[in-house]
């Protein structure tokens, strides 16, 4: 069989182990993501760049043709053909210009004059403008060769086939389309051939495919529009050594996010169930912290403490196997074995000293069950002790309906058992206990006894609550004393109260409780002089 400390460890590790390659996963996918919001920004940019190109090509053709449609030479002359070339020459985008008329092309730079003039070919798109289109036009001047031709009024260009060349991207790719956004029909003119489609080129957003990014920008001014687009495997190929630091960054994170849950997780887990068998092998203890009568300083009782050792030989604190004691459902397990436990280690003393009361902590919740008045009187009755000699102090972590409460402490008071409130001024029904419930003393929380003597916004309310509980005829214990100070304000109020603390003394074990309690009242006698 596995030990408990190994299978823990065990545990922890395969949970830390998951949450590494969960994280890792999830890092990868946070770098794809940010890998690809950074490639669709830098297509955007792309076609930013490439449309104020395209504007910058299309007021160069707006001028060819402004300059031949309003030509003063005669058409075809000598002097217009002249004129052709030479813009022909100075032209990067540009590859020849014609003079056209009635579907036919009288005359161009490279060719000269026509005759016969040529046919035009099949028209592909006419713009809202005006401006044809002529797509994969056989080019007389280049054997072999085809073309986009342009044309508006009597004067058509030939487009220059790497006019967008310079502007071309490593990884990227681009189209450049004239659109007519009457009819939302589009035809390219330059770039790449692109499978994207038209429906939405002529908005301007992203759109991603399985495959492919795509960016769509048009002009303000002209009708050209652009759409850069790059393959997402290109993406994530050079993306390699990013995408390689944020996975180990997220197996890292997670390992050590699922570590920290899975290590407190397992820890409540495992200290709920430790604590189980603690009770079912009676592994917890018990020890006292002397309670003191102000200001004589005799010593009036001691509270029963519930102390642990996990089985790694580590103390736990209270708070926290108390908490999850309720938690589990089974506080109700260690108020029973505090009754039991503390009536037979303390009952000798009880009997001997018939003053002394001992106080017991206990869920008012637990007080509606009967066994609990049942477990105290055969403990009681075995002890040969009083009643009045058990407190049961009530906390305030969990709550109870008020006449149910109400009754439960009136069959305890029947029973001559004392009823406190623990921690009192902390909890929302304090006050109501004390107006409803027939208590027989409140214990004030440490949080007041700290401010004595500094200028805290509570400092006030201690004395306010001494003045409370003696109007209600409430007997009053104060928690928490630690320092000579503390003790002198107490005694200072003139106020017959009960007081515990480090100040009068440590919590010790039984054995040691008769022996601390003649040293505990000399002391405090001699502290008080």
């Amino acid at each position: 069989m596995i030990p408990i400390k190994r299978r823990r460890r065990l545990a922890i590790t395969a949970l830390s182990l998951a949450g590494a390659t969960l994280g890792a996963f999830g890092g990868y996918w946070l770098g794809r993501v940010t890998q690809l919001q950074a490639a669709a920004t830098g297509l955007s940019e792309y076609a930013d760049d490439l449309v104020a190109h395209s504007e910058d090509y299309s007021r160069e053709l707006d001028s060819i043709w402004k300059t031949f449609n309003s030509s003063q030479f005669p058409f075809c002359s000598a002097e217009e053909i002249a004129e052709m070339q030479a813009l022909t020459f100075r032209s990067t985008q540009v590859k020849e210009i014609g003079r056209t008329h009635d579907g036919k092309l009288y005359c161009s730079a490279f060719l000269g004059r026509l005759d016969p003039p040529l046919p035009e070919q099949p028209l592909t798109l006419r713009l809202a403008n005006g401006v044809k289109v002529y797509n994969d036009v056989k080019l007389t001047f280049v054997a072999g060769s085809t073309g986009t031709v342009l044309e508006q009024g009597d004067a058509d260009v030939v487009l220059s086939p790497t006019a967008f060349s310079q502007w071309r991207r490593p990884h990227t790719r681009f189209t450049v389309l004239m659109v007519n956004r009457q009819t939302n029909q589009a035809v390219a003119i330059a770039g790449d051939k692109l499978d994207a489609g038209q429906e939405w080129i002529s908005g301007k957003g992203s759109i991603r495919t399985a495959t492919e990014l795509y960016h769509s920008r048009c002009s303000v001014s002209t009708t050209l529009c652009v759409v850069t687009a790059e393959s997402i495997q290109d993406v994530m190929e050079r993306s390699g050594p990013f995408l390689l630091e944020y996975t180990v960054l997220g197996a890292i994170a997670g390992f050590a996010l699922f570590l920290a849950v899975g290590q407190s997780w397992l820890k409540h887990e495992g200290i709920a169930r430790q604590l189980r068998r603690a009770l079912r092998k009676d592994a917890l203890y018990l020890v006292y912290q002397p309670i003191l009568q102000l200001p004589c300083g005799s010593c009036a009782g001691a509270e029963a403490l519930a102390r642990w050792r996990d089985e790694d030989g580590n103390m736990v604190a209270p708070d926290l196997f108390i908490r999850v004691a309720e938690d589990g459902g089974f506080i109700g397990e260690i108020t029973r074995f505090v009754v039991r436990r503390a009536i037979e280690e303390v009952g000798e003393i009880l009997r001997q000293h018939p003053e002394l009361v001992l106080s017991i902590n206990v869920a008012p919740s637990e007080l509606e069950d009967d066994g609990l008045l049942w477990l105290l009187e055969e403990h009681v009755r075995q002890a040969g002790i009083q009643p009045g000699q058990i407190a049961l102090e009530l906390t305030e972590r969990s709550t109870a309906d008020m006449s149910v409460l109400r009754e439960a402490i009136l069959r305890l008071h029947h029973e001559g058992y004392q009823v406190h409130i623990d921690d009192f001024g902390t909890g929302f029904s304090s006050l109501a206990y004390l107006h409803e419930l027939a208590v027989d003393a409140i214990k004030i929380d440490r949080a007041f006894t700290r401010t004595i003597g500094t200028q805290a916004v509570t400092a006030s309310i201690l004395p306010q609550i001494l003045s409370l509980a003696e109007s209600l005829g409430a007997e009053v214990i104060v928690e928490g004393v630690e320092t000579g100070e503390q003790a002198n304000y107490l005694i200072a109020t003139g106020i017959s109260m009960k007081a515990q603390g480090w100040y009068f003394g440590k919590p010790v074990a039984a054995t040691d409780l008769p022996k601390y309690r003649e040293q505990a009242e000399i002391e405090a006698q001699n502290a008080m002089m």
